[in-house]
C-alpha cells in the first residue's frame, strides 16, 4: 500500500470540508479504484481514528437502521475495500451493507454477526500498524 500525507478523497463528488476540531491529515492510505466509488472523504481524526464526515458516534448499527451513522459505516466499509451494494452510501442498512459488515468482520477475525458494535467500530476506525 502507498502512503501519502493528505486527506483521502473518495469519489467524484469532491472533498467535504474538514471540521476544525482536532482533525489531522497525516499519513493516510491512498484509495484503490474500488474505494474511489464512494462519494465521501475519509481522513485520520487524531482523536478517535478514521472519520468520513457523516457521524462521529460509535452507536450500534444493524439491518433496518438508517441515517448518518449508517452513511459513516458505509463510507468506512468502502474505504477499506468492501462493497456495500449498488446503492453505495445511501444511509440505509440493508442486505448489501449487512453482507459487507459480515465480510469485514470475518476479515478482521471478529464475530461475523452483521451487527456493528464497539468492536467493529474500533476496527473500522483503527489506523493501520
Amino acid at each position: 500500500m502507498k502512503w501519502r500525507k493528505t486527506a483521502v478523497t473518495l469519489g467524484l463528488v469532491g472533498a467535504l470540508s474538514v471540521p476544525a476540531v482536532g482533525v489531522s491529515t497525516a499519513a493516510v492510505l491512498e484509495p484503490t479504484a474500488a474505494q474511489a466509488t464512494a462519494a465521501a472523504t475519509c481522513w485520520r481524526a487524531s482523536f478517535f481514528g478514521y472519520y468520513c464526515g457523516y457521524d462521529t458516534s460509535n452507536a450500534y448499527a444493524s439491518r433496518g437502521d438508517s441515517g448518518a451513522k449508517v452513511k459513516e459505516l458505509q463510507a468506512l466499509l468502502i474505504f477499506w475495500g468492501f462493497s456495500v451494494g449498488s446503492s453505495g452510501i445511501d444511509g440505509q442498512f440493508g442486505s448489501g451493507t449487512e453482507s459487507a459488515v459480515k465480510r469485514y468482520q470475518s476479515s478482521e477475525g471478529i464475530s461475523a454477526d452483521g451487527i456493528v458494535g464497539p468492536t467493529t467500530w474500533s476496527h473500522l476506525r483503527a489506523f493501520p500498524s
